[in-house]
């Protein structure tokens, strides 16, 4: 397998660490993750410790390091296959540790073939892990051929199940057939250079599906996807009104942009609520310009300690249980949101810095107490 160039393999080891280290911080919530962030791991060490130990000249224990290796990503790999397939999920962490059991007596079995300087004994265990390599395929085929026969399932999934469903075929394939050329006397570690083109590019493509969830979670982390541009957008409007009535805020679970929009547009609807009676000559119906400069008002009046003056109403004129209208309307709402609360501001300034007009002054009655009364006042 080192017969690949330097450039391309250099290249493709530096693409699978890069999604394996991203997908190790940002996709591993459910045990699956975590099992193919763990196979990833394994198969990219080994594949490293291979390569710089061949160049050094050691074909035989390059190939052994990457047999110890390999097997733990087999493990993992075998676990989450079974988990894809059916598996009982209850028992999935006790038949991982089974799995990795395995794993760990075939490297020691291999180490001490290592230490007892017996070349035979790293193709051996490695001939023996390509069965439950196999299998994996196997079960990846069949799980991927019952998604595929869904009813309704989208064009996305359907690509990703078929490329996936293309993967495990060629694993199951592909294995069976090294297995019976090493029993027929060609090294496994030297299979040929198509065998070696199509292990490291089924490795590329098997890799690009992995990082699918990842690029996914790196858009939510940014706030790129849909529901992160719609928390961008809401977020001045959820700020100045969680500031008003802090009682509204709720506990902040971990969780995708998703949830974080649906967290603020309660919180949302809850402070307007709450606003709603600081503000009784402006109607939910009105215009929302209207609207947004009379919640401008409550925030201030809450804010200088006004009572309200009536009870709480509905916070928008829209049916808070058609979510897709609501997060429209507060959409709106949050686009009006500075223009309202500028134009509440200056009003508020303009009253406060405003100076008494001579004209005023003159059609003011003399109620100042250094002033004598006219006799047109007295009279």
């Amino acid at each position: 397998m080192n017969s690949l160039p330097v450039v391309p393999m250099v290249v493709i080891l530096g693409f699978v660490a890069a999604i394996t280290i991203g997908r190790w911080f940002l996709v591993a919530e459910t045990l699956g993750d975590r099992l193919v962030n763990r196979a990833l791991a394994w198969d990219l060490v080994g594949l490293v410790l291979f390569v710089c130990v061949g160049r050094l000249g050691a074909a035989d224990l390059a190939f052994d390091l990457f047999t110890i290796f390999g097997a733990f990503a087999v493990a993992n790999v075998f676990g989450f296959a079974r988990s894809l397939d059916g598996g009982d999920p209850r028992t999935a962490v006790r038949r991982q540790r089974i799995y990795d059991g395995m794993a760990v007596a075939a490297g020691c079995v291999v180490l001490v073939g290592i230490m007892a300087a017996r070349t035979d004994w790293g193709p051996t265990v490695w001939s023996l892990t390509t069965v439950p390599t196999a299998w994996s395929g196997l079960h990846i085929t069949r799980a991927c051929l019952r998604e595929l026969r869904t009813a309704g399932i989208a064009a996305k999934e359907r690509l990703t199940y078929g490329a996936l469903l293309f993967v495990g075929g060629y694993a199951a394939v592909s294995t069976m057939v090294s297995l019976v050329r090493t029993a027929n006397g060609t090294r496994p570690d030297e299979p040929g250079l198509p065998w070696v083109i199509g292990a490291y590019a089924t490795l590329v493509l098997l890799t690009a599906l992995i990082a699918i969830p990842l690029w996914y979670a790196v858009l939510a982390r940014t706030e790129l996807d849909r529901a992160g541009r719609c928390c961008r957008r809401l977020r001045p409007l959820w700020l100045a009104l969680t500031d008003a009535v802090p009682e509204v805020v709720l506990a902040r679970p971990s969780g995708g942009s998703a949830s974080r929009l649906y967290r603020m547009t309660v919180e949302i609807r809850d402070a307007l609520v709450r606003l709603r009676p600081y503000v009784p000559d402006v109607e939910a119906h009105t215009d929302i310009r209207e609207y947004a400069r009379g919640i401008a008002r409550a925030v201030q009046a809450k804010a200088a300690g006004e009572a309200p003056a009536m009870a709480s109403g509905r916070a928008t004129p829209v049916d808070p249980r058609d979510r897709t209208d609501e997060l429209r309307y507060l959409l709106a709402l949050a686009v009006e949101w500075p223009k309202a609360r500028a134009l509440v501001r200056a009003g508020s300034n303009l009253r406060r810095a405003e100076p008494i007009s001579p004209r005023w002054r003159r059609r003011a009655p003399a109620c100042s107490a250094d002033r004598a009364p006219t006799a047109r006042s007295a009279g």
